[in-house]
């Protein structure tokens, strides 16, 4: 999640606006071998931790999920069919190969 800088025109003098990566929260299992702690919330784009973990499973990118669907994420946790549960599940079973 990369920051982006936009040129602002205030009263005549330009100045550049940083946007920030949206907030987002980790609803995966946690992983204490990198330490990855499940509801644990990241602004600004993503740490290291995570990146090791997205490195053994790619698709747990759906694990980091917005502040507003938050709450939706964790319903479709519950459905083992769902995306979110598939790569809850890989997560743990990964947890072997994260160093």
């Amino acid at each position: 999640m990369a920051t982006d800088k936009k040129t602002v025109k205030a009263k005549g003098v330009s100045m550049l606006k940083k946007e920030t990566a949206p907030t987002v929260i980790y609803i995966g299992p946690t992983i204490a071998q990198i330490p990855l702690l499940k509801h644990t919330l990241y602004r600004n784009g993503l740490p290291s931790e995570c990146e090791k973990l997205l490195s053994v499973v790619p698709g747990a990118k759906h694990l980091f999920v917005t502040t507003a669907d938050f709450a939706d994420a964790e319903k479709r946790l519950a459905d083992q069919t769902s995306v979110e549960a598939v790569m809850y599940s890989r997560a743990l079973s990964a947890m072997k190969e994260i160093k």
